[in-house]
C-alpha cells in the first residue's frame, strides 16, 4: 500500500490501516483512531458546500468502519 497515492491522505491511512488489521487485540483501537478522524474531518466540512466528493467518502468509510466493528 505504500505506493498507493491516496486523495485524502489525511483520514484515509487510518481508515486504511483499520480496514486492513487482521489482529484482533489491534483491530478495536484502530478502528477507533480511524472513526476519530474521520469524524474530525466530517465536522471540518461540515460548515462548507466544497468537498462534496470527500463528504461523501467519508460518510462511506464511516458505515465500512461500523460494519467492521460490529463483526
Amino acid at each position: 500500500m505504500s505506493d498507493v497515492t491516496l486523495k485524502y491522505p489525511l483520514w484515509q491511512n487510518h481508515y486504511l490501516q483499520a480496514m486492513a488489521e487482521t489482529r484482533p487485540e489491534l483491530l478495536k483501537s484502530k478502528i477507533s483512531a480511524a472513526e476519530q478522524v474521520v469524524s474530525l474531518r466530517l465536522r471540518q466540512l461540515a460548515s462548507t458546500t466544497d468537498d462534496y466528493e470527500e463528504q461523501i467518502s467519508l460518510a462511506a468509510a464511516l458505515k465500512s468502519l461500523k460494519v467492521l466493528k460490529e463483526r
